[in-house]
Order: structure tokens, then sequence, then C-alpha cells
């Protein structure tokens, strides 16, 4: 008998998660509502999207992709928390809004930690340390040393204060002993064209809005923030390869109401990691440039709760405010 793969282990737990012998499962008893806090289109709500066809054949029930951007993810935090904890209302949470939020300080309606529960990760998404075309320098050592030459003399740049980029290049000038100025910018876009004009010098982006840029030259890629290279450019070293001890994805998770049953709760995780192992999915997936992670919803709670954590303990001892 040919060895089972990953997959099959996964469809098999949750054909017995959902019951056999022809017996109707308790859930899902209706469509579910998976809530994205973007418009559509973009990385993350296409994410879900692929999520969602994976999870309804998997569920037999169709997945609804709601989106309710606005408020920093707020918006659509007030939606989910007050739904029934039936499993039937699902939210996209991540770093932005549930980690960096929290650890700015930023008065939310609900908290973070205690209003929801983790069912299971939507996946990582890699970030790249960029810089513009016009600075002499070819590497993350060469970077360093150039900036050291030069304390704040240099800029880097942001979608905005309290932002992911923002707070990991925080952690990277900690981890290498450097001091920029920072210019925020009101989105990652505009931020993107002045470092490739020069206009700024130094930026953490995603992989995924960087690739096309890097691969035509516009912008030089001097590491990946992830524990391992990516595919997409296997030739570039990770920040902990190159010395620098940070290890640092973005990141998005599947979150629930608080009060979920636990039988519902393991369906749910056990269908979002069948969909992990999926070839399609996959496949999709790394086109995007977002990396499948099947963990269990103790794990994908752990790890919520450190990003909180390493972010508030950056924040305090930056001082960084919203009002920056």
């Amino acid at each position: 008998m040919p060895p089972l793969d990953r997959r099959t282990v996964l469809l098999a737990g949750l054909a017995s998660a959902l019951g056999t012998g022809g017996a109707r499962a308790a859930f899902p008893q209706r469509p579910i509502q998976l809530v994205v806090p973007f418009a559509p289109a973009g990385g993350t709500d296409i994410a879900a999207r692929r999520l969602g066809e994976t999870l309804a054949r998997q569920l037999g029930q169709s997945v609804i992709i709601d989106n309710r951007p606005g408020a920093n993810g707020i918006v659509a935090g007030q939606a989910v928390v007050k739904a029934p904890a039936d499993g039937h209302t699902l939210l996209v949470a991540t770093a932005a809004s549930f980690a960096a939020a929290p650890a700015l300080g930023q008065k939310l309606p609900y908290d973070v930690a205690y209003d929801f529960a983790p069912v299971g990760m939507l996946g990582l998404f890699p970030l790249v340390l960029n810089v513009s075309p016009t600075l002499p320098v070819n590497s993350l050592a060469e970077f360093v040393a150039y900036a050291k030459q030069r304390p704040g003399q240099l800029n880097f740049a942001s979608a905005g204060v309290g932002g992911t980029n923002h707070l990991v290049f925080e952690m990277i000038m900690q981890a290498a002993g450097l001091k920029l100025a920072h210019v925020p910018y009101r989105g990652a876009g505009l931020a993107a064209a002045d470092l490739m004009s020069g206009q700024v010098q130094v930026m953490i982006d995603s992989l995924a809005a960087s690739l096309g840029n890097i691969q035509a030259g516009k912008l030089k890629a001097l590491a990946v923030t992830t524990d391992a290279r990516q595919p997409q450019l296997p030739e570039l070293p990770t920040l902990r390869e190159q010395g620098v001890d940070l290890i640092y994805p973005g990141w998005a998770s599947i979150v629930a109401p608080a009060g979920i049953e636990p039988g519902t709760l393991h369906i749910l995780n056990t269908a979002i990691n069948a969909a992990m192992a999926d070839a399609e999915l996959v496949a999709r997936y790394r086109e995007l440039v977002i990396e499948p992670v099947a963990w269990s919803p103790q794990e994908t709670g752990a790890f919520m709760a450190r990003d909180r954590a390493i972010l508030t303990e950056l924040v305090a001892k930056t001082g960084i405010r919203l009002t920056e």
C-alpha cells in the first residue's frame, strides 16, 4: 500500500470530524461568511477567496467573502465580534489589526486577545528589504556599513506610522545598530515610487508588491525577513543568514467570535489545514507570494500573542506613537 500524503490524512480527519455513515453534520448548516478587512482585489482578499473556494468544496457549504474595509480593521472586527459564536461568521485577522494596533495603544471596541478565538492561518506574507537603485550598496553588509557611516542622514520609507513595514524596519535598526529617519507615506505604492527615484533610501515591503520591480532592476533587494529563502528569489538571502537576528513575516489568520464550540472549531481548523495542502491552492498561493501554513488553533493563537508581545516591547523601547 503506498504511503498516504499529508492532504489525504487531513481530508480523512475532516471526514471523521464531519461525521460518517450518511448522518448530517451539525456544522455547517448554512453558508459561512468570511469577513475581510480590505477592499476586493488585494492580496489578502484574493487569498481569502481562494481559501473560501477550497473550504466550500470540503465543507459542502458556500463561503461568502464579505469585504468590510475601514478604520484599520475595526469595521470588520465589529461585524464579527457581535455575530453568534456558531462558526458561520469568521474574520481575517492581520498583523496590523491584531498585533500592531493594540501594541500602539489604539482604542479598539473589543479585546483582540479575549473576544476572538483563533481558528487557523490564512498564510504568511514574506517581506523584503529594498533599497533605492541609486544607493551604492549591493548587500545587507554594505548597507549596514554605509548607514553606520551616515547616522541620521538616510531615510527609510513606510506606508504610514505604525504599519508593518514601519515596525519591521524599526526592529532591523535595533538589531543592526542603525539610525535612520522615518518618512511615512499614505500608502506603500507612493513610498515605493519615491524609493525607486531615490527620494528615500530604504524600505520594507511585501515581496508580492516588490517582485516585479526587483526583477526589472528598479529596486535592489537585500534580504527577505522570513526564516528561509523564497522560491521567487532563491538567490536572495534572509536577514538571519546575513547576521541580523530577525525573522518577521507578515501574516493573516482566521478567527471566530469567542465562545465557539470545540467541535465546530475542530471542523473549521481541520478544513483550513486540509486546504493548505491542496495542490491548487498551494499553486495559487505561490503566484500570490504567500506561504500556506497548517497550524492548530493553539499554535495560531500562540503566534498571534507572541507577535503582540514583540510589537508591544518594540513600541515601549522606541516610543513610537500613532501621532508621530
